[in-house]
C-alpha cells in the first residue's frame, strides 16, 4: 500500500518558564509525515487509528525543559505530544487485543500509531522521588456505548477530567447534604463533574467561570449560584460573601480564587487542591501571592492536594457508577468540539485563553463527533 498521511502535533521547543506556548515554535502541526498501514507488526504490537483527543491542563506542565522537576515526566522534544485519546484498533499482534476494539488512554497526537508507542516515550530514569511516569497511563479497552451516551464523553465525563472530579469529591470531600461547596472553573471537564455530583449529594453549589456563556452552562447543570468572576474586581469576594460561608472548596484555579475562598470558609472547612490553572503560564515571581493562609488554623481548615495518578484504583468504581448516570440523563455533558488535527493547537490553547466554552475535545474522525 502507498504511504498514508499521518499528520501530527509535535512538541518542538521547550518554552521559557512561565510563558505561553507559541504555535509554530513550541508546538508545531506537521502535515507531511506518512505511515505504511500494512507494515509488519512485531509480537505485542497493534496499530491504532485516532478518533478523539482530549486537551487537558496537565499537558502544559509536561511541556517543559526535561531538567526541571515536576509531579510527572515531561514530554519528549521533537516527538508528538501525548495525552488521553480514544482510538480504534486496526490490526493487532498483541494477545487480548483485536481489530475493532476501542481503547482509551495515553496516545500520541497523530492520526495513526503503532502501539505501544516508543519514540514519544521518555525514559523513566533520574527523576526526583514522587515523579509519576505518565507513559504508564496505557490504553485500556472501553465498550461501544451503542448510543447510550456520546463517544466524546470518553474525553470529558468518562475520561481523566470526569475521573479527577469524581475522585477529588469522593475521596477528600467528606461532603454532607446541606453543606455549601464552591467550585472554581465550574464549566471545565473537572468542574462540571463536581457541580453535578455535589448536587446529587444534596449540596448547595457556588461556581465560577470567566464568561456569561459559561455561567449559563453551569446554571443548566445545577449550580445554585454561578457567577462570572471577570464581571468586576470584587466579583469573587462579593459572590462568595453573598452565598457562603463555604464548607468545601474544590480548587481548580489557585491564586485569587483560593485567597477569596479562604476569606469565606466556614469553621472546619475543607479545600481540595486539584489544580492551579491561573499560574500555569506565569513566571513564579509574577504569580499571585496568597495573603491569608493564616486563616487555616483559627478556622481549623483542611487543605488537601491530590494527583489523580495516585488513585487509579478507584477507576473500576468510577466506571461502574458514572456511565449509568450518563445513560439515564442524570449527568449532563457539554463539550467544545474542534475538528481536525490541524486545529489541535487551537484546541489545546483554548484551555488557557478562555476561548473554550466547555471541555474541549479534538475530533480526529468525524464519525465519532456525536
Amino acid at each position: 500500500m502507498a504511504p498514508t498521511a499521518n499528520p501530527r502535533i509535535v512538541f518542538a521547543k521547550a518554552p521559557v518558564v512561565g510563558n505561553f506556548l507559541v504555535e509554530g515554535e513550541n508546538i508545531v502541526y506537521e502535515k507531511t509525515p506518512t505511515i505504511d498501514l500494512d507494515q509488519k507488526l512485531e509480537s505485542g504490537q497493534f496499530l491504532t487509528k485516532t478518533l478523539l483527543l482530549s486537551p487537558e491542563p496537565y499537558m502544559r506542565e509536561r511541556m517543559r525543559d526535561p531538567s526541571l522537576p515536576s509531579y510527572g515526566t515531561p514530554m519528549k522534544l521533537g516527538q508528538p505530544i501525548v495525552g488521553t485519546g480514544l482510538v480504534i484498533v486496526l490490526r493487532s499482534e498483541k494477545e487480548g487485543i483485536k481489530a475493532g476494539d476501542y481503547m482509551l488512554g495515553f496516545t500520541p497526537w497523530e492520526a495513526y500509531t503503532v502501539q505501544p508507542y516508543v519514540e514519544p516515550r521518555v525514559e523513566f530514569k533520574g527523576f526526583a522521588p514522587g515523579t509519576f511516569d505518565m507513559d504508564t497511563l496505557a490504553l485500556q479497552p472501553v465498550p461501544n456505548p451503542g448510543g447510550a451516551f456520546p463517544w466524546r464523553s470518553f474525553c470529558s465525563a468518562l475520561g481523566l477530567p470526569g475521573f479527577t472530579g469524581y475522585v477529588g469529591l469522593e475521596k477528600f470531600g467528606n461532603a454532607k447534604a446541606g453543606e455549601t461547596i464552591f467550585v472554581s472553573s465550574g464549566a471545565s471537564g473537572v468542574g462540571s463533574m463536581v457541580i453535578q455530583l455535589a448536587k446529587i449529594k444534596g449540596l448547595k453549589v457556588i461556581a465560577s467561570a470567566g464568561s456569561d456563556e459559561k455561567v449559563e452552562y453551569m446554571r443548566s447543570i445545577g449550580a445554585d449560584a454561578p457567577f462570572n468572576y471577570k464581571k468586576s474586581k470584587s466579583a469573587l469576594q462579593d459572590e462568595l460573601k453573598a452565598h457562603g460561608p463555604i464548607d468545601l472548596y474544590f480548587d481548580n484555579v489557585g491564586g485569587e480564587h483560593l485567597e477569596a475562598a479562604l476569606d469565606n470558609m466556614n469553621l472546619n472547612g475543607r479545600v481540595i487542591a486539584c489544580g492551579a490553572i491561573s499560574e500555569y503560564n506565569i513566571p513564579r515571581e509574577k504569580r499571585y501571592g496568597i495573603k491569608n493562609m493564616s486563616r487555616m488554623f483559627p478556622l481549623r481548615l483542611n487543605l488537601q492536594g491530590f494527583l489523580i495518578t495516585d488513585h487509579l484504583g478507584m477507576q473500576p468504581r468510577f466506571l461502574e457508577e458514572i456511565p449509568p448516570l450518563l445513560a439515564q440523563g442524570k449527568l449532563k455533558v457539554k463539550e467544545h468540539l474542534f475538528h481536525g488535527l490541524e486545529n489541535g493547537i487551537e484546541a489545546f490553547q483554548s484551555l488557557f485563553d478562555g476561548s473554550a466554552t466547555a471541555k474541549p475535545v479534538l475530533v480526529v474522525d468525524e464519525e465519532y463527533a456525536s
